[in-house]
């Protein structure tokens, strides 16, 4: 073997190992996008994969599901396909020097290519699980299913709710963020059995058909729209397709109630033909609620508030809350509407309420010496934002926002991170800001509301930001640090 022949195998070499790099890290992001090819493609077109040498611990790793593994295999098959039609054609070394750049496009999309070939036996898999899921469903007929959906709240509901149910019935909810169709369908799979009584399903929502698609496995008797907003509008496109698709449950309920909240504007404005209940915190469009909270005392230390049941003698009881933010009491609001229609007296409520935790990562709260931290980084959308800088301000103290602001707006995404920097200027004393990307808007109104240029920060990772905050000098008083989003390893 000559000098020549040593080099070239030598620079090859290189390259085929540094297409394994960007073939797992485009794979991780494939399963984050969802393993839509389409969404992927965006992605690789508006992120740099193949030059980009800076390692960082992912903050969801890659999972070797069934489907990653698969997709790892067949890829494998078609490198090597690749790698043979390379060899073959390169026969000159100088035409291998000049074509070596190819296996590091061809390693970046190849998660796409595999699952195009994939896709037959991912149906095929796909439908077999759907079907076993609605076998289970049609083998319960006294099970009560309970969906779920919303733009915003749908969990911490879903969490509310499965425990005040759990005070009279043997209750499954889907667990965390299950709410894909593929999610449900696991759920049901290796979770539900015939002694749960009661089923509640969260449904997402990133596509048309998504939360139909799931109604037709679990067939709901009673729905739940907890809210209606801007958000997944890269994919929905218009707030009026979000509309349509969050009511698509209600197009399935056919003996039971739909549960509304009448807070929205989206919802209240919506007219249907069901059995609805409606519940809410304010009455100010004019319209009833059948459960409306009232008498709200906030504070650092938690919440308290009296539900006044509208056909109901048992009235103006008055609950209590560790969890704290207006929100929350709507959702706890809900979920005693739920409860109660399903038989649980208001009064075996109060405690159960007493006892209720943050689904985590949302407005959770936790002390560290003279810190307090509100953890409210799940996501992030414009109601639950405010929302969470109304809790901040709850709280007496040095008063500091950490956030990369919101994502999957579309077109409104500089309109509103930039109302979230005018409101977040009203109630901070810092904001630190995550992401070059993502921050000029957010600190575009944060300066336009008059907040000092110097309390604001720019930072590359959340844990820049985290030990900026802790450096901060609070002078003797608490320091109070809002984490507002922590954005997914593909943003």
């Amino acid at each position: 073997m000559n000098t020549e022949q040593i080099i070239l195998l030598s620079v090859t070499a290189l390259f085929v190992i540094r297409s394994c790099f960007v073939f797992m890290k485009s794979l991780h992001m494939f399963q984050l996008n969802m393993y839509k090819n389409g969404a992927h493609f965006k992605w690789l077109w508006k992120n740099d994969v193949l030059f980009s040498f800076k390692r960082t611990k992912a903050k969801k790793p890659l999972v070797y599901t069934h489907r990653v593994i698969r997709l790892c295999i067949t890829s494998g098959l078609l490198f090597i396909g690749f790698s043979v039609g390379f060899v073959v054609f390169t026969t000159e070394s100088y035409r291998t020097l000049f074509l070596l750049p190819l296996f590091l496009f061809f390693a970046e999309t190849l998660p796409i290519f595999a699952n195009i070939v994939n896709a037959p036996l991912e149906k095929i898999n796909g439908n077999r699980y759907i079907r076993q899921a609605k076998k289970i469903i049609d083998s319960m007929p006294n099970l009560i299913t309970i969906g779920v959906t919303g733009s915003y709240g749908k969990t911490s509901l879903k969490y509310y709710l499965h425990k005040l149910l759990s005070a009279k019935y043997n209750v499954l909810m889907t667990p965390e963020s299950f709410n894909t169709t593929m999610g449900v369908v696991k759920t049901i799979r290796n979770q539900l059995r015939p002694t749960h009584e009661i089923f509640i399903c969260e449904m997402g929502m990133m596509w048309k058909g998504d939360i139909a698609e799931i109604c037709r496995i679990v067939k709901p008797r009673h729905a739940v729209i907890t809210s209606i907003g801007p958000q997944h509008l890269e994919t929905m496109k218009t707030l009026d397709n979000i509309i349509r698709e969050k009511f698509s449950i209600a197009d399935t309920i056919t003996e039971g109630f739909v549960f509304l909240n009448y807070d929205n504007k989206y919802i209240n404005e919506r007219k249907i033909d069901k059995k609805i209940i409606r519940y809410g915190v304010n009455e100010s469009d004019g319209n009833d609620r059948d459960y409306k909270a009232n008498t709200l005392t906030l504070s650092e230390k938690g919440t308290s508030f009296t539900i006044s049941a509208l056909h109901e003698k048992e009235s103006k009881i008055v609950y209590e809350t560790l969890l704290i933010g207006e929100h929350n009491v709507l959702n706890i609001t809900g979920a005693i509407a739920v409860a109660h229609t399903l038989g649980v007296g208001l009064n075996e409520l109060v405690l159960p309420v007493k006892r209720l935790e943050c689904a985590p990562h949302r407005l959770q709260v936790k002390s560290i010496g003279n810190t307090v931290i509100i953890d409210d980084s799940f996501n992030s959308n414009p109601v639950g934002a405010k929302a969470a800088l109304d809790a901040l301000n709850a709280f007496n103290g040095v008063k500091i926002l950490i956030t990369p602001g919101m994502v999957a707006l579309g077109e409104k995404s500089h309109e509103l991170n930039k109302n979230f920097g005018s409101q977040a200027a009203a109630c901070c004393d810092y904001a630190l800001l995550i992401g070059k990307k993502q921050a000029p808007p957010i600190k575009e109104g944060l300066s336009e509301a008059g907040f000092p240029q110097e309390k604001i920060h720019i930072f590359d990772s959340f844990n820049e930001g985290m030990a900026f905050a802790k450096q901060i000098d609070s002078q003797g008083q608490k320091k109070i640090i809002l984490i507002e989003n922590d954005l997914p390893d593909n943003y």
